[in-house]
């Protein structure tokens, strides 16, 4: 993990390619937008484009930078606000407002900043933030039905040797599966906040009590925080990888439907690598 004197700081890992994504969770919801987009085919944006995309996505050298909440006029302030109160009543400590420069540029219409916390014992990292997607975003998720217009959402992320054990109220709205080193608890997106947290520690205790073998990592600064959610990011991008960027399953569980013809060129557009190569796992 590497910073820079500018207040922004980029996350890197040994053994890929990739810098890493500093949003866990949120590149599920991000990837679901650029399927929406796809499927829809807007001019120029095909299967390939798609590809490209999802690629730059989990490819390049992700820039986080630390932000002011004033940057973010459309953002729900009061949200924010909230999340830190209820937080903080429970003994979490802030640590930064972040936006991802690398994902501001990819969707420039939807900006958004994640606020950071940790918990008291060093064990959990939570995240709170705002989507609110503009544009023509919005008209094609409306009409798929992914997600309103407004997401609102509270992520804890605990790991434990490997193992990402996630907590968020985002049921129903990330439909790409995780990696099978991630364990997700998906809450429904108007769970309380303190509901969110709680069914969180509950399963770390859990699983820390069902294996008392296994050591939490612990992260205490924003530094130990980022090479956490760097490390998650490379369990994420790998899994793309292996699925071709989209899984059969994925786009069928996406359109309600098994494929058309249509769609599956589409899928084996996605599924194609720049240089005409992809070996997808079969799903």
């Amino acid at each position: 993990m590497r910073t820079t004197r500018s207040r922004s700081a980029r996350t890197a890992s040994s053994g890929h390619n990739a810098d890493v994504e500093v949003f866990f969770l949120m590149m599920g919801l991000w990837m679901v937008v650029a399927v929406a987009l796809g499927l829809r085919r807007p001019r120029g944006f095909g299967g390939a484009q798609l590809r490209a995309r999802l690629d730059a996505v989990y490819g390049e050298p992700h820039e986080l930078v630390r932000v002011t909440p004033a940057a973010f006029p459309e953002a729900d302030l009061e949200f924010y606000d909230r999340a830190r109160r209820e937080l903080e009543s429970r003994k979490y400590r802030w640590l930064a407002d972040v936006e991802d420069l690398t994902l501001s540029r990819i969707y420039p219409q939807n900006r958004t900043f994640l606020r950071l916390f940790v918990d008291a014992g060093g064990m959990i990292r939570a995240s709170a933030y705002h989507l609110h997607p503009r544009g023509v975003v919005v008209s094609l998720l409306q009409l798929v039905q992914l997600f309103p217009r407004h997401l609102r959402v509270v992520e804890l992320v605990s790991e434990v040797q490997g193992t990402f054990l996630v907590t968020s109220n985002t049921h129903g709205v990330d439909r790409l599966e995780p990696p099978p080193e991630a364990k997700v608890e998906r809450l429904a997106l108007n769970t309380p906040i303190g509901e969110v947290v709680a069914r969180h520690e509950t399963r770390i205790t859990e699983l820390l009590r069902a294996h008392p073998e296994r050591s939490p990592v612990t992260f205490e600064t924003f530094e130990e925080l980022l090479a956490s959610i760097g490390r998650a990011h490379v369990v994420m991008a790998r899994h793309r990888q292996k699925v071709g960027g989209l899984s059969r399953d994925e786009l069928e569980r996406l359109k309600g439907r098994p494929l058309s013809a249509a769609e599956e060129q589409f899928l084996r557009e996605v599924q194609t690598k720049p240089d005409g190569t992809g070996e997808p796992t079969p799903s």
